[in-house]
C-alpha cells in the first residue's frame, strides 16, 4: 500500500467518525461518575459501564496493582511517565482475608 492510498484512507475513515480523543477527554468521559481512590479492576469496571472503547479498556486492565488516588494519577499511569510507585497513589490494596 502506497502512503498516499493509506493517508486517503485515514481521511475517509475520519470523515466518517470523526477525528481521534486525545487520551485525556477519553479517560475523563470513560470514567466519569468514579469515585476515588480505586484499583485497576475497578476503574476498567467503571470505564465498561460507561461503554468506554475497548483499547481504552484493555489500557486500564494494564495498570500495575494499587489504588489510584485521582483521574490525573490514572493518566499519569497511562502515559508511562511515572511507576505506580511514584504515582500519587491512596495506598496498597489489603490482602483479602478469608
Amino acid at each position: 500500500m502506497t502512503r498516499e492510498r493509506l493517508a486517503q484512507g485515514v481521511s475517509e475513515l475520519e470523515s466518517r467518525v470523526g477525528q481521534p480523543q486525545p487520551l485525556a477527554q477519553s479517560l475523563h468521559e470513560a470514567l466519569l461518575g468514579a469515585v476515588f481512590p480505586l484499583t485497576a479492576d475497578e476503574l476498567t469496571w467503571v470505564a465498561r459501564e460507561n461503554e468506554a472503547p475497548p483499547v481504552l479498556l484493555s489500557l486500564l486492565g494494564g495498570l500495575p496493582r494499587g489504588l489510584f488516588a485521582s483521574l490525573d494519577a490514572v493518566a499519569v499511569a497511562l502515559e508511562g511517565g511515572l511507576s505506580v510507585s511514584d504515582a500519587p497513589l491512596a495506598r496498597a490494596p489489603d490482602a483479602p482475608t478469608r
